[in-house]
C-alpha cells in the first residue's frame, strides 16, 4: 500500500498546462441560476399531462437550490483532456462528446472535480456532477411555460437545435445554434443529455426539492432529457424524457454538467 503522503498526492495531482486551460475555459462557461432571485423563477411546473405517459402528472417544483450549469454539452477536446480518450464516433474538437456511457459520464465529472479542485478553479466542497431530472428541466425552460424555451412553434426548432430536420452533412462545434433564454445551447436536439436519476415510468411520487428522483426507480436505467441529432420535434420539448440502459453507448448520447 502507498504511503499516506504519496496517496494523498496521487489524488491531488495538479492539471497539466493544457487540461488547466481547457478547465479554465470549462469553468468560465459555467452559469449560475439562483431559482427565486433576480429573473429566476423560484418554482415551475415540470411534465406535461397533455404529452406522453411518462411526463405525467405535471407537478410543481418548489424549493430548487442554486447551482450552476454548463452553457455548453461537454466537447470532445475537454473530455479527451479530463479523460484521456476520446470516444466519438464523429470527431471534432469542439463537437459534443457521445459514445459515453452514464457511468462513463460521472467518470469524467469525477476527475473533472478532482483536476478543478487540484488547480483551485473550484473550492474543495464544490463538485462537477451531472444534473438531477428537475435541475434539466428547470435550466432548459428558462422561466418558459411553453414546448420549447422559445415558444410552441416546432417550425423555429432549426433555429435553436440540430434534429432530424436540418442535421444531415453537419458536423457542428457546440454553440453554433441559438441559445435560450439564460445563455444555454444546444439544450433542444444535438445529444440526448444524461441526468442522475433513476428511471421511472412517470414522476408518481416525485420530490418537488429539485433532487434527483431515485427512491423506487430502475437503477440499470436512467434519465436522458433533450432530444439529439436523430430525433423528430416531438422530442425536443423541454418536457420529453426516454430511459437509457445506463452502458448505452450512442452517437446521439452526451452529457453537460452542473458545479454545486
Amino acid at each position: 500500500m502507498l504511503p499516506l503522503l504519496l496517496l494523498t498526492a496521487a489524488f491531488s495531482a495538479e492539471p497539466s498546462a493544457e487540461q488547466l486551460t481547457l478547465l479554465t475555459t470549462f469553468r468560465e462557461e459555467f452559469i449560475a441560476l439562483t431559482p427565486g432571485e433576480g429573473d429566476f423563477p423560484a418554482e415551475f411546473t415540470m411534465g406535461d399531462d397533455g404529452g406522453p405517459p411518462a411526463e405525467r402528472p405535471a407537478h410543481r417544483v418548489m424549493r430548487v437550490r442554486p447551482f450552476q450549469i454548463a452553457r455548453y454539452e461537454v466537447p470532445q477536446n475537454l473530455w479527451e483532456a479530463v479523460l484521456g480518450t476520446n470516444p466519438s464516433k464523429w470527431k471534432g474538437k469542439r463537437n459534443s462528446v457521445e459514445m459515453l456511457s452514464f457511468d462513463d459520464a460521472n467518470d469524467f465529472c469525477r476527475k473533472a472535480t478532482e483536476l478543478m479542485r487540484a488547480a483551485k478553479l473550484i473550492e474543495a466542497t464544490q463538485a462537477i456532477r451531472l444534473p438531477t431530472e428537475a435541475e434539466w428541466e428547470y435550466a432548459a425552460r428558462a422561466g418558459s411555460t411553453t414546448r420549447y424555451s422559445f415558444g410552441d412553434d416546432p417550425t423555429r426548432l432549426g433555429e435553436f437545435a440540430w434534429f432530424q430536420g436540418n442535421a444531415k452533412d453537419n458536423d457542428p462545434p457546440v454553440g453554433a445554434k441559438k441559445p435560450n433564454a439564460w445563455r444555454l445551447y444546444d439544450v433542444h436536439g444535438y445529444l440526448w443529455e444524461w441526468c442522475s436519476d433513476a428511471w421511472h415510468d412517470d414522476y408518481a411520487g416525485a420530490p418537488a426539492d429539485g433532487s434527483a428522483f431515485n427512491d423506487g426507480g430502475d437503477a440499470e436505467r436512467r434519465v436522458l432529457r433533450g432530444g439529439s441529432w436523430k430525433d423528430d420535434a416531438d422530442h425536443l420539448t423541454s418536457s420529453f424524457r426516454r430511459a437509457g440502459d445506463r452502458n448505452l453507448k450512442d452517437d446521439a448520447v452526451g452529457l453537460r454538467c452542473v458545479l454545486r
